[in-house]
């Protein structure tokens, strides 16, 4: 009496190895995808606020009235005392929340929508960005490899 030996399926060792595998896999991948959540988020608002700054030039212009970017938000009492003596007008810029503008020097945005220019620092948490608004019209570009001190 022979006996045919055929293997159908696998066998419980075989499938604990690759649940062995696969769960070695999740525990390596799954905490590194919620920091990548966090940068993608991060990146998704700086853009926001790239995209905002350049059409600061517009909004000046539409409300026919110059318009001075200073450190934001206002964090200071001689920045609050400039703003109370009507020297710079209220903000028009819009951030999302936990992001700060710092400028070197003052920006003017004039009311036909031209400005002088300058570097500012974006600020999220522990990360900092470098943009250039180069005039006249103040499109922002992010400046990679800096080493501003602001």
């Amino acid at each position: 009496m022979q006996f045919k030996l055929y293997n159908h399926g696998y066998s419980l060792l075989e499938l604990l190895v690759v649940l062995l595998i696969f769960s070695l896999l999740a525990g390596i991948t799954v905490p590194r995808l919620a920091s990548m959540y966090d940068s993608v988020q991060i990146a998704f608002e700086r853009d926001d606020v790239l995209a905002h700054l350049g059409e600061l030039g517009y909004l000046v212009f539409r409300q026919s009235r110059d318009f001075t970017l200073t450190n934001y938000p206002l964090d200071s009492e001689i920045d609050e005392t400039v703003l109370a003596n009507k020297s710079i007008q209220s903000p028009i810029l819009k951030l999302p929340e936990g992001w700060k503008i710092m400028v070197e020097a003052p920006i003017l945005f004039r009311a036909n929508g031209v400005c002088n220019g300058g570097i500012l620092q974006l600020q999220y948490q522990l990360q900092k960005f470098h943009i250039q608004l180069k005039p006249p019209f103040c499109q922002p570009e992010l400046i990679t490899g800096s080493t501003l001190n602001l």
